[in-house]
């Protein structure tokens, strides 16, 4: 098993792109990085800018066509040649058609923005992600650390001492397992190190960006520094701020103009025409012949009156108001949920907090118990035990605590709450 851990290890490091620097940077550094550098953030505004092309787009005015009518034969006696322009003229449609393409920039505007908040909480949890990482190792090497003294101290006592063998054995079988954990949790270290650096998605980077946080065990760490506004305060900003409301919102208004542009279809279309007529001498057996024409025609909706495509619009327009309605619904749930967690996670944070000191305390009293002889091994164990439950349940009560906040965040969906300096 051993083994195992340490081949993949080597693996993840010979496969995965080299780093000639590792950098450690804040949370607010990594989130600065990503909305500056992310590839598919920047992709994601280069629609924007395709959508600012589709306004131009549908304000365009038709080109106009050239015309030309020349006769030859006997036809040409009694007849005109032409040569001119035909002009088309949309009626009632460049307008809404300029509307819509307005709503939807809008529209992928407000979802930059919405992915922007997105990225900044896939970085937060990544970044979070690594320092709990983090935590899992100093655990697991100050256990490392104690199995290993355990180990010592058995093996120098008095080979006639009661329980010798067994002591060495199982201290020797403690050390051993233990190394084989803590080199599994630098590899999940790894990965949550490659997953923080993945989130980012900078071009060409030959940095390894890494957390300033040593873990979530640190003194005055102000990552966990979250304070909430009362709930109703959240939901209100919630509906007010967000963006995935904003966008239901404008889809709403897309709808009821693409039903102005369905009905502005039955609105006919007409074409201009003019231009230079002439019959040369030799058409008409005397003199030439200048002249010009005029001439108008229409697009007249006698065979097909659009009613499909307006009743397909209503019905979009109706879709998309229950597809608000809806979203609110299970918004306000959610939430709910979200504030509920982030709350009762930060009261079992608080409590664990204090347990832990009292439990390192035990811990520490019953390690020189052991090295003086006056403990056995079995309690040092179950007391160790304990401890490390304890630790691990107080970061998993950190990690519940901040995830809460998170989910909390994505779904208020919109950055308002969510604090740069945390």
């Amino acid at each position: 098993m051993k083994k195992t851990i340490i081949t993949f290890i080597l693996f993840i490091m010979v496969c995965l792109p080299a780093y000639s620097d590792v950098q450690h940077i804040s949370l607010d550094q990594a989130v600065s990085l990503a909305l500056e550098n992310n590839l598919d953030l920047k992709s994601k505004r280069k629609q924007a800018e395709e959508l600012e092309q589709d306004i131009k787009i549908a304000n365009a005015l038709k080109n106009p066509q050239f015309q030309s009518n020349f006769l030859i034969g006997r036809v040409t006696r009694g007849n005109s040649s032409q040569f001119g322009m035909n002009v088309p003229v949309e009626i009632g449609k460049r307008g809404i058609r300029k509307k819509i393409a307005q709503t939807n920039l809008d529209i992928i505007q407000k979802e930059i923005h919405a992915q922007e908040l997105d990225l900044k909480i896939e970085v937060m949890r990544n970044y979070f992600a690594v320092i709990y990482a983090k935590s899992i190792v100093k655990i697991l090497q100050d256990r490392e650390k104690l199995f290993k003294n355990m180990k010592v101290i058995s093996e120098q006592r008095p080979q006639n001492s009661p329980n010798y063998k067994l002591d060495v054995l199982q201290s020797q079988i403690k050390y051993q397992k233990q190394v084989v954990f803590l080199n599994r949790a630098k590899a999940n270290l790894l990965v949550a190190q490659f997953e923080l650096n993945n989130s980012l998605n900078i071009k060409d980077s030959k940095t390894m960006y890494d957390t300033v946080e040593s873990s979530l065990f640190a003194n005055n760490l102000s990552i966990l520094d979250l304070n909430l506004l009362p709930y109703q305060e959240i939901e209100d900003t919630a509906m007010k701020y967000s963006y995935s409301l904003s966008i239901a919102q404008d889809n709403i208004q897309r709808s009821e103009q693409k039903i102005t542009e369905a009905k502005h279809k039955r609105i006919p279309d007409i074409a201009v025409s003019g231009g230079y007529a002439y019959q040369t001498a030799h058409q008409t057996g005397g003199d030439a012949l200048p002249g010009a024409y005029v001439g108008v025609s229409a697009d007249i909706p006698l065979f097909y009156f659009y009613n499909p495509e307006i009743k397909k619009a209503q019905i979009t327009l109706e879709r998309s108001n229950i597809d608000k309605d809806s979203f609110e619904n299970h918004l306000k749930y959610a939430l709910k949920e979200d504030y509920n967690k982030f709350k009762y996670s930060k009261e079992n944070m608080t409590y664990y907090s204090s347990i832990l000191k009292e439990s390192q305390t035990i811990l520490d009293e019953h390690a020189k118990r052991y090295e003086k002889g006056q403990s056995t091994l079995l309690n040092l164990l179950q007391v160790e035990t304990m401890h490390q439950e304890t630790l691990r349940d107080y970061i998993d009560a950190v990690q519940r605590y901040y995830g809460a906040y998170l989910d909390l965040m994505h779904n208020v969906g919109h950055e308002v709450l969510l604090r740069t300096d945390l």
